[in-house]
C-alpha cells in the first residue's frame, strides 16, 4: 500500500509589467528557479496595468513589506504634479491605495514578489534581490 501526503505547492506570484526590463529579468530569475527546481512553487504572472491588485492582495502586500505606516514606499516616485513644485497627497489608507493603483497602475512599484504561503514579498528592485529572497526561502539552493 503506498499513499501520498498532501503537499501544498507555494504559491509566488510576481507582480509586474511585461514591458519593463526589471520585471523581465525578475521573471528570467523565476524561471532559471524552476528549471533547477522544477515544481518547488507555482509561479503566478500578475500584470497590473491589465489587472491591478485587489484591495485584499494589497493589505497582505503592505502587511509583508511592513509598510503600514508609509503606504507610499509601495508606489512609484512620480507622485510629484505636472508643474513639478507640488507634490500629491499620498494615500493615507488601503481603501485609497487600491483606488489610486486601480485608477494609476502605474504609480504602483515593480516588479513586486509575493509568497502567499509564507507571507513574505520583497520589491525586487535590484532584480537580483529575487534570488535572494528565493533562497531564503528555500527555493532556491546555491
Amino acid at each position: 500500500m503506498s499513499f501520498r501526503l498532501n503537499f501544498a505547492q507555494p504559491i509566488l506570484t510576481l507582480i509586474y509589467n511585461p514591458t519593463c526590463s526589471k520585471s523581465n529579468k525578475v521573471l528570467s530569475i523565476l524561471h532559471e528557479a524552476l528549471e533547477k527546481r522544477p515544481g518547488v512553487f507555482k509561479l503566478d504572472l500578475l500584470d497590473y496595468q491589465k489587472q491591478p491588485p485587489t484591495k485584499d492582495q494589497l493589505t497582505n502586500i503592505i502587511n509583508y513589506l511592513n509598510l503600514e505606516n508609509d503606504l507610499n514606499q509601495i508606489l512609484r516616485n512620480e507622485n510629484v504634479a505636472a508643474e513639478g513644485t507640488t507634490k500629491v497627497k499620498g494615500p493615507s489608507s488601503i481603501q485609497e491605495l487600491a483606488n489610486l493603483v486601480k485608477e494609476q497602475p502605474i504609480r504602483l512599484q515593480r516588479p513586486i514578489l509575493v509568497d502567499w504561503n509564507n507571507g513574505r514579498a520583497i520589491i525586487a528592485r535590484p532584480p537580483e534581490k529575487a534570488g535572494g529572497f528565493l533562497k531564503d526561502l528555500g527555493y532556491l539552493n546555491d
